[in-house]
Formats: C-alpha cells, structure tokens, sequence
C-alpha cells in the first residue's frame, strides 16, 4: 500500500497485503500540537471559534494501546508460524552472537599477543600482519553484516505481512479515516498527489491479487528497502561505537593486565569501566531500534521509499510518546527476560559439559551432558524467538492502531 493517499467510502482503496481496504493516509504526518492517550483520545489546545467548517466523515479515535498489545498477545500464542520468521531476523541481526556468549571462552592478554604477534606493535606503529588481520576482521564483519541485514529484511517482510493477514491485526487497524484524509482522497481521484509520484501505479481494483508488493519483484524491492533502513540506521551506531572503542581498549588492558573482578564477565567489566561511552552506544542503538522498528513496517506494509519510511519512523515515535515508550519497555522487557533465562540455562548445561570432559566421567555421564547442552540451546532458541515474535507484533499493532 501506498503510503500517500487515502480512499474515501464508497471509492476502491490502495491495496497492501494484508491491509486490503484499510485506507492509509499521509503516513508518519501527524497533526501538529497533538499527543495521543493510551485510550485513544486525543488531547491538545482548543480550536479556535470559527464559521463551522465543511461536513466530513466524523473524526473516530485510535484503537486503544490495549487492545493493540491483547492482539499481539493473542496472535503470538495462537500463530507459532510467526516465531520462525522472528527467530531468522533476531538471528540474522546479531542474536546468535547473543545466544552464544554463554559458551564463549574470552581469550588471554598472553593468547592474544600470541595470535597477533609479538612484533605487530612496535616503536615505528603497526606492523603488517597486525594490519592484514585488521582489514580482514573488518571486511569479514562488513559482509557478514550487509548479509545478515538481508536476511533479516527477507524475514521482517514476510513476518510483517503475516501479521497484518491475521483476524487479530484487523480488530486493530483504525481503519477510519480523519478529514484531511477525505480532502487527499479526493485528490487522488483527480489526479496524482504531487508529493507522490507513485500514486498512479496503485492498481484500480483493491482486490488485485497482483496489486501492491504482492509479486516477487515487489517483494524483492520491499526487502531492499527494509534491508536499507536497517543498514542506514546503523550508521549512528558505528560512529558511536568508534567513539567509544578508546575507552573501551584503555579498560581493556587494565582488565587484562589488572582484572578488578575475575568472577565478572569481561565484556561486563569493560562497558562498566567506561559508562559514558557505554551509555552513549546503547543509547545510539536503541534510538535506532524504534526508528527503524517503524520505518521498516512502513517500507514493507505501506510501499513507502526508504526516505519516506526513514522520515515517518522518526515521527512515529513522538505522536504518542506515551504509548511508545510503554510498548518499547514492554517488548524489551519480554526480551531481556528470555535471553536472561536462555543465558542462565545454556551456562549452566555448558559447565557440566566442561566438568564432565575435564574429569574423569564415563562415556554415559558425558553424553548425557551434552544432550542437556543441546537441548537448554533448543529452549533458549524457542524463547528468543517467542519474545521475538511478540516484540515484533507489539510493533506491528501499535503502527496500526493509529490514524494515518
């Protein structure tokens, strides 16, 4: 579905999958002065005493927040298909590399300067091998990283329409539209919009089958341009990552050299030796978690550009800052506490893997821990993607209750 645009009663609307005869106004362009409330009423200045204006269709609220979050509730217990979707894309993010810290051996200061070599630093800067290794790690990491936004977009796009097909998001798409919403349809009947060019592709009938991004090379187009916003919005992140890799070295050798605390994770140590920085990349991501959360629903459900889709995902936020910053603390709630169980499970099948093969346990004994192993990692596969599924839905309703 087109994002610009809306179909008035009566006239064939935009078709978008999932969301056939849900009409979409000027998404991510709300009125301005105006915040929202959980319920769905609508607060603000007064209007200012006038001549009566035009009739229209009667102004309706939003879905209240929570319905929206007993939608997502009730669509991630009822549809276990979503939690495969959700599962690639956390995993394609970044999440195995979550999933796996549990089981990951930290290397010495000594292992490292064995790997690396004892004449890669010296007096005259870094030696050659040290480089060669640093471009490598940082090409391997760029290309596993555009791959990973690939598949992940593949999987978002896919997640994002199973959603909206479901009964459950249709009991929450506000589906009517606002009076400015009627003005642009009747412009569109006309004509084109001017601020969207795309506005005469959209298909006469909104029962085609074809219409939209329903085809494979819109689909292809709509993974692009979710993989884009995702890539984009990384960049924030990176600049604020080397900002704070100095400090974060510094803290590093002295960790390495003079550990403060043994029975404490490194990484743990590192990012609380430097909280300034810390702080600074979290807060870089999350801000580009809800940015891109918004704008990638928007490129695959409503056919937006990545610029459109960029510009409506930063405004989403503040038409009901409220109930975003309830639906962000709700999702990443759900999902510190299933990484936190799924962590605690797989470290603990992990050290009696590590005791059964170090000491002088039978064959049984040691197969047995290693199936415990297996199967607390396939618990905490099925956990991160049941958060994940919910976490994506909760995002998915709270898009869709509004007025556009």
């Amino acid at each position: 579905m087109s994002e610009a645009g809306a179909a008035s009663p009566g006239a064939p609307g935009p078709a978008s999958p999932g969301l056939v005869g849900a009409p979409v106004g000027r998404a991510g362009v709300p009125a301005d002065g105006i915040l929202e409330e959980l319920d769905g009423r609508r607060i603000g200045p007064p209007s200012a005493p006038g001549p009566p204006s035009a009739p229209g269709p009667p102004a309706t609220p939003d879905v209240p927040w929570r319905r929206g979050v007993a939608a997502a509730t009730a669509m991630t217990v009822r549809r276990p298909s979503l939690w495969v979707f959700a599962l690639v894309a956390f995993l394609a993010r970044g999440g195995v590399v979550v999933l796996v810290l549990p089981i990951v051996v930290v290397p010495t200061f000594v292992g490292l300067a064995n790997f690396v070599g004892p004449a890669s630093v010296s007096a005259g800067g870094l030696g050659p091998r040290l480089v060669a290794l640093l471009v490598v790690g940082l090409a391997a990491a760029f290309a596993l990283v555009v791959v990973g936004a690939c598949v992940a977009a593949a999987a978002e796009v896919a997640l994002h329409r199973a959603t909206v097909a479901t009964p459950e998001a249709a009991s929450v798409v506000a589906i009517a539209p606002r009076a400015d919403e009627s003005a642009a349809a009747d412009q569109s009947a006309d004509g084109p919009p001017a601020d969207n060019p795309r506005a005469d592709e959209r298909p006469a009938d909104a029962g085609d089958a074809d219409a939209g991004d329903a085809d494979a090379g819109g689909t292809v187009r709509a993974v692009a341009r979710v993989a884009g916003v995702r890539l984009l919005l990384l960049v924030p992140v990176a600049v604020a990552a080397a900002v704070a890799i100095p400090a974060w070295v510094a803290v590093a050798y002295r960790e390495l050299t003079v550990p403060s605390d043994v029975a404490a994770p490194l990484a743990a140590r590192v990012l609380a030796g430097a909280p300034a920085a810390s702080v600074a990349v979290v807060g870089a991501w999350l801000a580009a978690e809800i940015v891109g959360g918004f704008a990638a629903r928007r490129s695959a459900l409503f056919e937006a550009s990545i610029r459109r889709a960029l510009a409506g995902g930063i405004v989403d936020p503040f038409r009901a800052p409220l109930a975003t910053a309830l639906t962000v603390a709700a999702a990443l709630g759900a999902s510190v506490v299933a990484l936190v169980l799924a962590w605690w499970a797989t470290g603990a099948a992990w050290d009696a893997v590590r005791h059964a093969l170090a000491g002088e346990t039978d064959v049984v004994a040691a197969l047995g821990t290693a199936l415990l192993l297996a199967a607390a990692w396939l618990a905490g596969l099925v956990l991160a993607a049941i958060a994940a599924a919910w976490r994506a839905t909760l995002v998915t309703m709270e898009l869709l209750r509004r007025r556009r």
